[in-house]
């Protein structure tokens, strides 16, 4: 009877990792029965010439090749091009896009920012100029104090 169970046991373990091996593997076998297209359709060559004009070009122009093609597709996005441009939600007195006015508030706030840094450097320097007069003042007062008593003393 232990030996049923232990190769009952085996033959299920046996059976659970070949299950898997076969899981894992079959995707892999079936790619390889699909042909690429892409590459199949396009020469090396090809490939290489498109990489050098991509490496070439400006690198901030996204999907060259969808502008050019097609330049009525040019508006919001390249999918919808200026379809619905019109159907946009905007309040009815608004002159300014939003992206404008966020960008105008980011600058305001930029500007602030100078302003007041530059305030408060203004005012330290300020500040900084008085101690050092008051300090300056605060020697004066003491040589003269000194030379007072000095001559004071010579007199005496």
């Amino acid at each position: 009877m232990k030996f049923t169970q232990l190769f009952t046991r085996l033959l299920a373990i046996v059976y659970i990792c070949g299950l898997m091996v076969f899981a894992n593997v079959n995707p892999a076998i079936a790619a390889q029965t699909n042909n690429n297209n892409i590459i199949d359709q396009q020469a090396m060559p090809n490939i290489q010439k498109k990489a050098e004009e991509v490496t070439k070009s400006n690198p901030f122009e996204t999907n060259i090749e969808y502008t050019t093609q097609n330049p009525a597709a040019q508006g919001l996005n390249e999918i919808q091009g200026t379809a619905d441009f019109d159907k946009m939600k905007r309040s009815p007195n608004e002159k300014t896009p939003p992206v404008v006015r966020d960008v105008e508030k980011v600058v305001d706030k930029v500007g602030d920012k100078v302003s007041s840094a530059k305030d408060n450097t203004q005012d330290a320097v300020d500040s900084a100029m008085d101690k050092a007069g008051n300090a300056a003042n605060y020697v004066k007062d003491k040589a003269g104090d000194a030379v007072k008593s000095i001559k004071n003393k010579v007199k005496s």
